[in-house]
């Protein structure tokens, strides 16, 4: 029967499969009574497990340098292999397992530094990957602002284009849109103060004298299109803050209205 002190050496060998039947079958007997043992060996199947995931290449010759120094001695020399006895019978047996100690406990020790090792390899490469998707994400987002402030410059040159200025109960200029002759706008300028995430800021088109929702502009207006299709078009804009996603009618006094 395997000891508690044995077994738990052999934990990482198990892990990645580095065990023989003999072995495997000792181990899992102990596993099965001891709830430590059971914790340590499904946290390390986890680990030996990520590493099957990771596809950043390795940089070159890094595994052979980490093999050569894990498998070097304290002073340099590689381990000496364990010692053979000529013994037979269940003495023979005893002897064996406890001359076999030292070099279980060194390839526990090299199993467990090679899965250390690979784990911190592994977590830099995710490191990696996601500051390479954070920094894809900032230029697509840069380039997506780019493009809607190429919008605005091109909808400003467009013969026909009216600018409407919007104001507040104070008359300070809080907004300016851009409207082109086929319905399009464009928010060119704005300057009111961000909303908490509860709220939003909501466009409204006045026709008829009836406010028609034209779209959300967010918490900090900064990119606004819109399109406003029919006949007749509205007299008025008009800028409410509602409940976060919007509603149907306006629920608030307009902070800024405008004549189109």
């Amino acid at each position: 029967m395997m000891t508690h002190e044995e077994a738990n050496e052999l934990l990482a060998s198990l892990a990645l499969d580095a065990v023989d039947a003999d072995e495997r079958e000792a181990i899992e007997l102990h596993v099965e009574e001891c709830p430590r043992c059971r914790g340590e060996l499904d946290a390390l199947r986890e680990v030996a497990g990520a590493l099957g995931n990771v596809v950043e290449q390795v940089p070159e010759g890094q595994w052979s340098s980490i093999s050569g120094r894990l498998y070097e001695g304290r002073d340099g020399d590689a381990a000496p292999p364990p010692r053979l006895l000529p013994l037979v019978g269940r003495d023979a047996d005893r002897h064996e397992l406890r001359d076999r100690r030292p070099a279980i406990s060194r390839r526990a020790g090299v199993v467990f530094a090679a899965v250390t090792v690979a784990a911190a390899i592994a977590i830099a490469a995710l490191v990696v990957s996601l500051s390479s998707a954070n920094d894809q994400i900032a230029h697509l987002q840069g380039a997506l602002a780019e493009s809607s402030q190429s919008a605005v410059v091109a909808a400003l040159e467009t013969p026909g284009h009216k600018l409407v200025n919007l104001e507040g109960s104070n008359h300070a200029d809080l907004a300016q849109f851009v409207l082109l002759p086929d319905g399009r706008g464009y928010l060119v300028k704005a300057d009111m103060p961000a909303l908490p995430t509860k709220d939003t800021y909501q466009l409204w088109g006045i026709i008829g004298g009836r406010p028609i929702s034209i779209g959300i502009m967010g918490q900090a207006p900064g990119t606004v299109t819109f399109t406003i299709a029919g006949s007749p078009g509205p007299s008025d804009l008009a800028v409410t803050v509602e409940p976060a996603g919007g509603t149907p009618a306006p629920t608030t006094t307009p902070v800024a209205v405008g004549p189109v």
